[in-house]
């Protein structure tokens, strides 16, 4: 895997602010951003409208792989060179609902990202990422196994 698409939801704040803040980031794996429903995105991925809607964060990799909205915001952490160890830690499944969270939380606040790396205990971690606020976001989480994304993308 050497690239990523990451397509957000044009219309929320969130993914918006989120956007311009991965592109300043370094990645270890290029990173492709396109509003969903946009013509760019329709014209590489003209089947995913059959598994995501334009309010889902969809990340597709350059293999055909494809992740939405909590494991979205995952495997975007996963391709940046300072979040790896978080997309690692929110594979936990306390933790990975509130993946959207700890997107929104690393994006904002460095210092207590370092405290919470150094805590091993999951538990912690998720007590820390339910009292980040966050703003309204049209994002739904649903998931579609993996076997069914890649028929439709074939």
């Amino acid at each position: 895997m050497t690239k990523l698409y990451v397509l957000y939801d044009p219309k929320c704040e969130l993914c918006c602010r989120l956007k311009d803040w991965i592109l300043v980031q370094r990645s270890w794996i290029g990173i492709a951003l396109l509003p969903a429903g946009s013509e760019k995105a329709h014209q590489l991925f003209p089947e995913l409208e059959k598994i995501a809607g334009k309010e889902d964060l969809a990340v597709i990799t350059d293999e055909g792989a494809v992740y939405l909205n909590d494991r979205a915001w995952i495997m975007v952490m996963y391709a940046m060179v300072e979040y790896r160890e978080w997309a690692s830690r929110l594979t936990h499944p306390l933790l990975m609902p509130l993946a959207r969270q700890a997107f929104a939380a690393l994006s904002k606040n460095r210092q207590a990202i370092s405290r919470w790396l150094s805590a091993a205990d999951p538990e912690a971690i998720a007590g820390e990422l339910r009292n980040v606020e966050l703003e309204p976001c049209a994002l739904t989480t649903h998931n579609v196994p993996l076997s069914t994304v890649r028929d439709y993308l074939q």
